[in-house]
């Protein structure tokens, strides 16, 4: 991997070397009206050049200006987003879940000039708040199956920009190749926004050599990315630093097809149908996916579940060998039946039979999922980065089967330390180009040249790094016991029946968790089961379900120790759902602790209401306790 050459490059500028070196070369695939289309580099670049004519004699979009991208990942996202920078110009993205008032805020703290939605639903959220952000020209819409319904003098199609740009340049085909040489490697290209678990996102800006470079080291980290064309699906919003990188990025820099589905909801059906040789996705996915394959299983045939201990078995056998050895040799005559008599089935259904590499990161992989894939015979590895990083990785798992529990070895171009408190510190030649208006932050993150990540780490015996918790996030119990809450929380997301977990303590005696239950796999338990309900609300409150998820608290404790175990747990009497305002839960479906506990803190103080502990806040509350400074 050249990364001197990727460090004088700019994105738009690599599209025109593919487009040169290989036209008919297949850049991405797309499902339209049930059929996979593709589109060559040749043609890629084509509509790259025709779109960045049209937003610049249309709209007359200019270096350094910003253009907002919404809506899940399609190629109108990867085309606006090239031609786009084409120009000089930088992109932002902004999550599909994103609620009206986060919309509104990035919108006007990005200050895009120029808005491109995905579809109506992204429009609809758009046209709510375009009256606050008057700087906006134009909103341009992908799908236009719906517009016809809309009368608003900013809204576009987008194909309709595109093709004014196809006729002008029909005396000027070069016009990509003629704009490239004004871009500099170290101008920014796109914004990519955080989170936001404790306050407003923050814009992390990505310059265009430094992030190609960044990119680059997930590739020299993997070399099996770079021996053969592999293919993947685009299944992350590309507005995410990782969703990013697989369906724009890396496509650049290695012989990586994304395959876009028709919609969001087809995407499970766009694996299934792809069979990708290369996933990248985060923890969630990999957790709902198991959740349900474990669900079908406890509803399937007498038959069908002991074939499916029996391989179990094999595979565990086999993945216990593979760990001691490190990884090496094949797998025994067992396992190899087990997978193709059982596994192969299993893992045809969601996609991943033909997976050479799948990579976790994001968020912390609890250790079970983990193990259980490899059982399955999935080469699973985690990886840790953060969107400060430029899109590069920090550190990773290479496999192949490596044994969970820590994030892997530092990746090439990375040097981590741990200061005295645990945090990692991280030098790179690749950072990202700071917070996008807000020096402050930036200046805030480094600490004697080296990014302060904010997350604690240790170092395993294999000098493999190791992630604790976020710092701010480990809690101190009454005892005084230093306990992470992450890693409770994804002892208890491990169980199919539970989707998000939030863990509370500080200064208590005990721990508690709010406990969110997955309504498509306790639905289908409850179905199962005989247990009547008429909806998520019903659901979580029958008795039998409370029990269910008794038991899988119980199981998860079983993993900790006795000061990490949950003592008390309440179910949320609804679904969390980030397009609502105010909830607490960002756009990638992380949880704001202290929103959370906000907002439900009554469950909260309930499973602390010991006797004990209600005597002394009655003595409080009436008042009858005083203290002296004698005393």
């Amino acid at each position: 991997m050249n990364f001197e050459a990727l460090r004088a490059s700019t994105l738009p500028g690599l599209l025109v070397e593919r487009a040169g070196t290989r036209p008919e070369r297949v850049a991405f695939r797309a499902k339209e009206l049930g059929i996979w289309r593709e589109t060559t580099w040749r043609e890629l670049a084509a509509r790259v050049a025709a779109l960045a004519c049209g937003l610049a004699r249309e709209y007359r979009i200019a270096a350094g200006e910003t253009v907002a991208i919404i809506g899940n990942p399609c190629p109108e996202w990867t085309i606006a987003d090239l031609a786009t920078q084409a120009l000089g110009a930088i992109t932002y993205g902004i999550y599909p879940t994103s609620a009206p008032g986060e919309v509104r805020h990035l919108l006007q703290h990005g200050g895009a000039s120029l808005i491109v939605a995905e579809d109506q639903e992204h429009l609809d959220k758009t046209l709510e708040v375009l009256d606050d952000c008057p700087g906006v020209r134009a909103v341009l819409v992908a799908d236009t199956r719906a517009l016809f319904m809309y009368r608003h003098p900013r809204v576009r199609p987008l194909v309709e920009v595109e093709d004014r740009g196809r006729e002008a340049l029909a005396g000027e085909p070069d016009v990509l190749a003629r704009l490239v040489p004004r871009l500099s490697a170290d101008a920014p290209a796109t914004i990519i926004y955080t989170s936001g678990t404790t306050g407003h996102p923050k814009g992390a800006v990505y310059r265009h050599g430094p992030h190609l470079a960044a990119c680059a080291n997930i590739v020299a980290h993997y070399p099996i990315l770079a021996r053969r064309e592999h293919r993947a699906v685009a299944m992350l919003p590309l507005c995410h630093a990782m969703g990013r990188n697989l369906a724009i990025t890396m496509p650049l820099i290695a012989d990586i097809v994304p395959h876009y589905p028709e919609s969001v909801e087809t995407f499970a059906e766009a694996l299934y149908e792809i069979q990708p040789t290369f996933v990248f996705t985060v923890p969630r996915y990999l957790q709902k996916f198991a959740a349900h394959l474990l669900v079908g299983l406890d509803q399937s045939s007498w038959i069908k579940r002991a074939a499916y201990r029996w391989a179990m078995a094999a595979g565990r056998r086999a993945l216990d060998r593979r760990w001691r050895r490190g990884g090496s040799g094949g797998p025994s005559l067992p396992a190899a039946l087990a997978r193709a008599l059982v596994f192969r089935w299993l893992l045809e259904k969601v996609g991943f039979a033909h997976a050479e590499l799948v990579i976790s990161s994001g968020a912390p992989l609890p250790a079970a999922v983990a193990t259980l894939w490899q059982a399955w015979g999935v080469n699973l590895c985690e990886a840790y980065g953060q969107t400060e990083t430029g899109g590069a990785l920090v550190s990773g798992q290479r496999g192949p089967y490596p044994p969970p529990g820590n994030v892997g070895a530092v990746a090439p171009n990375m040097a981590v330390e741990l200061d005295p408190a645990g945090e990692i510190l991280v030098t790179a030649a690749e950072f990202f180009g700071g917070y996008w208006r807000d020096h402050d932050a930036t200046r805030a993150l480094y600490r004697d040249g080296k990014l302060a990540t904010g997350d604690v780490g240790e170092w395993t015996a294999e000098h493999s790094l190791k992630l604790v918790d976020r710092k701010k996030d480990i809690l101190i119990t009454a005892g005084g016991k230093n306990v992470s809450p992450s890693l409770v929380e994804n002892r208890l997301r491990a169980s199919p029946y539970i989707s998000e977990a939030a863990v509370f303590g500080e200064a208590r005696k005990y721990l508690v968790a709010l406990l969110e239950a997955d309504g498509e796999t306790v639905a289908e338990w409850a179905r199962e089961h005989g247990v009547v309900h008429t909806g998520y609300a019903s659901l979580v409150a029958h008795p039998d379900v409370v029990e269910l998820i008794d038991s899988e608290v119980r199981r998860a404790n079983d993993d900790l120790t006795r000061v990490e175990q949950v003592k008390a747990f309440r179910l949320l009497p609804r679904e969390l759902d980030p397009e609502l305002e105010g909830e607490p839960v960002t756009p990638t479906r992380k949880v704001k602790r202290r929103l959370m506990a906000e907002r439900y803190g009554a469950l909260v103080e309930s499973m602390y209401a010991s006797d004990e502990e209600r005597r002394i806040a009655a003595e409080i509350t009436a008042g009858r306790v005083s203290f002296r400074a004698e005393d």
